[in-house]
């Protein structure tokens, strides 16, 4: 995928005429006419979020630079489907989570994404060892959680409180309603603070 997208593999004019001023939405135009070096431009723009992605929503799995690579393949594809948006990053991302659903490969690792979910599960007031050791646990045992949702639910999840996408973006990405979105992403929210809560109260 690298040798057939990468923009250093395409003539200096061609990269020129595809710089950082030249807007997602006219990339994707001339991607959708079967233009290779705007791909290029596109790779080289978004490969690092799209895999940042992907490693997440894969959980390490070994098929990550395989999905990645899917992911721009498939925009050669979607391209004619694109809605003009400024930014092309909530398309490529709910590219590449379709193609991790469609793997159906476990989300057990949730490492980056655990940081951000942890505000809205776990308070701390103090820094005493004896309380870091309890939220080293608490994420911990979130982690397990957050493995035993389901796939749907994972992948909203994911997308919402990982990647910052809007439950529009979501919802467009995935092809469901928006009220699927929500009401999935709080189910979600609400199995991992169940499962927490258990623990503590043990």
């Amino acid at each position: 995928m690298r040798a057939a997208v990468k923009s250093d593999a395409i003539a200096p004019s061609e990269r020129r005429s595809h710089s950082a001023e030249t807007n997602d939405a006219e990339l994707i135009a001339r991607i959708a006419a079967g233009n290779l070096a705007a791909l290029g431009a596109v790779y080289d723009r978004y490969h690092a979020p799209v895999r940042a992605f992907v490693i997440r929503a894969a959980a390490g799995s070994p098929d990550v630079d395989d999905i990645v690579q899917e992911a721009f393949l498939t925009l050669l594809k979607a391209a004619k489907t694109y809605d003009g948006r400024a930014s092309a990053r909530p398309f490529l991302i709910g590219i590449a989570a379709q193609l991790v659903r469609r793997r159906r490969r476990a989300f057990t690792r949730w490492a980056r994404t655990l940081s951000l979910l942890a505000t809205s599960v776990v308070r701390t007031e103090d820094h005493d060892p004896e309380r870091v050791t309890d939220v080293t646990e608490d994420l911990e045992h979130m982690q397990r959680a957050l493995g035993r949702l389901s796939e749907d639910k994972r992948v909203v999840l994911l997308m919402i409180d990982g990647e910052g996408l809007s439950g529009l973006e979501v919802a467009e990405a995935l092809g469901i309603p928006v009220a699927t979105v929500r009401t999935r992403l709080h189910y979600a929210r609400a199995e991992v603070r169940q499962r927490l809560a258990k623990r503590r109260s043990r």
